[in-house]
């Protein structure tokens, strides 16, 4: 695969190929018609606060009912192993302790993270929280802007319990970027919606922590 110019915002309903092709390099339109994404029919136009919709799709993807679209955990698994990359899915019970553990062990693998924006804080957190739960408090929040099934890249932890967590619309948080605590992010994990999420981990990790295997987030390959 070719490596191109990496966009700045994934295309509508393409956030799990999105973070394929800027991670290992290629094309998000090429890498999602690979995994099975599935285009709602009828589009929801569904973007968060600030961000425009933008459907310049270069192949012809599948459509379905919205609440069956989107991309797998398997299919975005194996479009990505097709590139000859090692991909552990993570799933199971996610913690606080489980995530900074994950965080901490992951060495050079990269961590694509299946979950639910609405469990998380708002991108833009007040400073005062950021600094209490760095200080070892919890800090109330208002709620994320956008709750929606979505695909993140997990970055790093920042602290003992803060996550840099990499989104692909970069009218959230600082570009892109946001810190939420790592009870958040295990409950954005757990969705609390009636699905699964989980993550792709991408490489080799260090120690693998948690159940190795793949989640049902709705879609259907």
């Amino acid at each position: 695969m070719a490596t191109v110019v990496e966009s700045a915002q994934q295309k509508d309903n393409l956030c799990g190929p999105f973070w394929a092709a800027r991670l290992i390099g290629g094309d998000e339109d090429e890498i999602a018609l690979r995994a099975g994404t599935i285009l709602p029919d009828p589009a929801d136009g569904s973007v968060p606060p600030g961000a425009k919709s933008k459907t310049d799709y270069t192949v012809e993807l599948p459509k379905g009912p919205p609440e069956l679209s989107g991309t797998s955990a398997q299919g975005l698994k194996e479009a990505i192993e097709a590139e000859g990359v090692k991909v552990t899915p993570l799933r199971g019970q996610w913690t606080a302790e489980r995530v900074t553990a994950l965080l901490r062990s992951k060495g050079d693998a990269k961590l694509i993270a299946n979950v639910r924006t609405g469990r998380f804080w708002a991108s833009h957190p007040p400073v005062e929280a950021v600094i209490a739960e760095l200080a070892g408090e919890e800090a109330d929040v208002w709620p994320h802007e956008w709750d929606v099934g979505h695909y993140v890249h997990l970055e790093r932890l920042v602290g003992d319990s803060l996550v840099l967590v990499h989104d692909s619309y970069p009218t959230l948080g600082w570009n892109g970027r946001h810190l939420q605590p790592a009870r958040l992010v295990a409950a954005a994990l757990a969705r609390g919606d009636g699905r699964e999420g989980g993550i792709l981990a991408l490489g080799e990790m260090e120690k693998v922590v948690g159940e190795v295997g793949l989640w049902d987030n709705g879609t259907r390959r």
